[in-house]
């Protein structure tokens, strides 16, 4: 087997063919490379024929020497012993005139699956890693835990669909993910996709989400440079109400439940010794009083806002192997007409119509108890019915030694 560097055309059909994280994609590497970032696609030949590839990019440590990363790469055959150390081999030898003073690999590889109460549902065949890495010098980073601007999370919530219809999916929620996708649609709450001219509605969004929460935000220039280099494959779903239509909708409501009511007055005064008939009455009078609550504040809300009132939007990087969610947020006075709910329904119907097998909600915390940070996010993905990847974690190699203790000491 040869190590050598793939041209971009390799690159990105052994990516698209095998299972891959959208960090290990061709328009990754674009951005990488137009944001200064020194980037190299590489990977494994036999006989011809691509057996592994991987981006991988150079940081800076101790102002003139470099870190190499592989960013949920390399992609490859995890399960041949073979390939992983031809290719970890050539890459070591591949960095060693780059300045590179440690190599930090994150493979984007399946440890245990969990459910959303910390459960072991099944073990993957990946046990054998930890003893390959460490015979090639790695040292594993250890079994985090909690959230890190330095490295991936190691726990992402996940919705398998493959095989499986709308009808299927759709069944498997809880009670509150049904009702709240049935009140959007009942509300009218409709979903369209924002493009890079008016992409700071979505962040916006995300701002006053963060604030409120107190949780890090990527920030706009990551979502802008992101949709400009993921072009369709980043998408960016916004509910909103039609304003024009809810009133109408609910001017109609009004107009039967007032009938309705009438009638059943009229009943009740024929036999007001009826228990049953001046109940229907109260819950009639109960009923009006909600729809018309409801109908006063649609009025308001478009003489203020007019046709359309947008009350949440979310961050989606797409590649033929799964639809991942990556950042979403909600106006606070607008959390009733369930916005958030419409568009995961909507995305989770997109993956199912392009047969996109994993849908990814993305990352967790890995703790599971109440007093998780995210313990509220952690139970609104556990309520789509998904379960837990657990990935194997983080493998550090020194690639120059010296400094590479020089680096520690000064860290320390």
């Amino acid at each position: 087997m040869e190590f050598v560097e793939l041209t971009e055309k390799e690159f990105e059909q052994y990516t698209t063919e095998h299972f891959s994280h959208f960090t290990q994609t061709l328009d990754n590497y674009r951005l990488k490379v137009e944001e200064g970032t020194k980037s190299y696609l590489v990977g494994l030949k036999h006989n011809g024929e691509v057996k592994a590839a991987c981006l991988v990019t150079l940081g800076r440590v101790m102002k003139f020497f470099n870190f190499a990363y592989t960013n949920r790469g390399p992609v490859l055959d995890y399960s041949d012993h073979r390939i992983v150390k031809a290719f970890f081999r050539g890459l070591e030898e591949f960095l060693k005139d780059k300045k590179v003073v440690y190599l930090r690999v994150d493979p984007y590889v399946i440890l245990n699956v969990r459910d959303h109460d910390g459960n072991i549902l099944e073990e993957k065949e990946n046990v054998q890693l930890f003893d390959w890495f460490k015979e090639l010098g790695y040292t594993h980073d250890g079994f985090t835990v909690g959230f890190s601007k330095d490295t991936q999370i190691r726990w992402h919530s996940t919705l398998d669909l493959k095989d499986k219809t709308e009808e299927e999916i759709f069944k498997n929620f809880d009670q509150l993910r049904k009702r709240n996708i049935r009140r959007a649609e009942k509300d009218g709450i409709k979903v369209k996709y924002l493009g890079l001219e008016d992409i700071d509605i979505f962040t916006d969004f995300m701002e006053d989400t963060s604030e409120m929460k107190e949780f890090f935000d990527r920030g706009p220039a990551f979502y802008k440079s992101r949709k400009k280099y993921f072009k369709d494959n980043v998408m960016i779903p916004l509910a909103y109400v039609d304003l024009d239509e809810y009133v109408d909708t609910l001017e109609k409501e009004v107009a039967k439940m007032q009938k309705d009511l009438n009638k059943a007055k009229k009943q009740a005064d024929r036999h007001p010794d009826n228990k049953k008939a001046q109940n229907k009455v109260k819950n009639f009078n109960e009923q009006l009083a909600n729809i018309e609550k409801k109908f006063n504040e649609g009025v308001k809300l478009r003489e203020t806002h007019g046709k359309e009132l947008p009350v949440a939007a979310s961050y989606y990087i797409n590649t033929p192997h799964e639809v991942a969610y990556l950042a979403g947020g909600t106006a606070n006075e607008f959390r009733h007409f369930a916005g958030s709910y419409a568009i995961q329904w909507e995305m989770i119907k997109y993956a199912l119509e392009h047969d996109v097998d994993i849908y990814n909600f993305y990352g967790i915390s890995g703790k599971f108890t109440e007093d998780a940070e995210d313990y509220g996010v952690i139970q609104f993905k556990k309520g789509f019915n998904a379960t837990v990847n657990e990935y194997i974690g983080d493998f550090v190699k020194p690639i120059n030694g010296t400094l590479d203790k020089l680096y520690h000491l000064l860290k320390r």
